[in-house]
């Protein structure tokens, strides 16, 4: 322990340093208030502010349609599946989405810094996802329709297969699917950037305290 005396306008002022061992210094120490916010509570209230509850309501709906569509496919197209049916790119990436979305509704009511970072991880997850769902729907866009004949073979029951280049209502899903990737991409950025403001916040936080 070491301590210094001075002076100051008649009155003397004795300085003591206590090593943090030292038992008389936990007595000094202030009680946090009934109001002191804990970094977890910042970190929530940060990550608030990206509205999680609207985010995560946009990837519940994405995934509910992926899902459905796939469905419907996977039926459609079950003696000939296209490339996004047997990929099952519909389901994975549906229910990544509807996870994710629900988490970040769950964050917007609960008071969970566990939470926050779990809403980082999964959003990565979305966001290469998202990335290798839009690649695998543009692949298929530049190949045949499924039930259409062999490119160049005019002949076939249906109105888009009666050109060298068929195109029809699958294409055209896959062109919807493709900017439906975009959004939910943009959705995962906007969760992933402030998650990881809150967290990097909560770091300093936990310094400062």
């Amino acid at each position: 322990m070491a301590s210094t005396v001075s002076e100051s306008g008649g009155v003397k002022v004795i300085t003591q340093v206590l090593q943090a061992t030292d038992p008389r210094a936990a007595q000094l120490m202030p009680c946090p208030s009934p109001t002191t916010s804990y970094p977890g509570s910042i970190l929530v209230k940060d990550f608030r502010k990206a509205q999680p509850k609207a985010l995560g309501s946009i990837q519940i709906v994405a995934g509910i349609t992926q899902i459905s569509f796939g469905i419907a496919l996977t039926i459609a197209e079950a003696s000939n599946p296209a490339l996004t049916v047997t990929s099952g790119v519909y389901f994975w990436i549906g229910f990544l989405l509807t996870v994710s979305g629900s988490l970040l509704v769950e964050t917007e009511k609960r008071d969970n810094a566990s939470m926050v970072q779990a809403c980082c991880i999964i959003s990565t997850l979305v966001i290469v996802a998202s990335l290798v769902a839009a690649i695998i729907y543009g692949v298929e866009i530049s190949q045949n329709v499924p039930w259409c004949p062999v490119r160049g073979n005019v002949s076939g029951n249906k109105q888009w297969c009666q050109s060298p280049t068929p195109t029809g209502p699958n294409h055209g899903v896959n062109t919807v699917f493709i900017l439906l990737c975009l959004l939910e991409m943009s959705t995962a950025i906007a969760a992933l950037v402030y998650g990881c403001k809150a967290i990097r916040g909560e770091s300093y936080t936990r310094m400062v305290l």
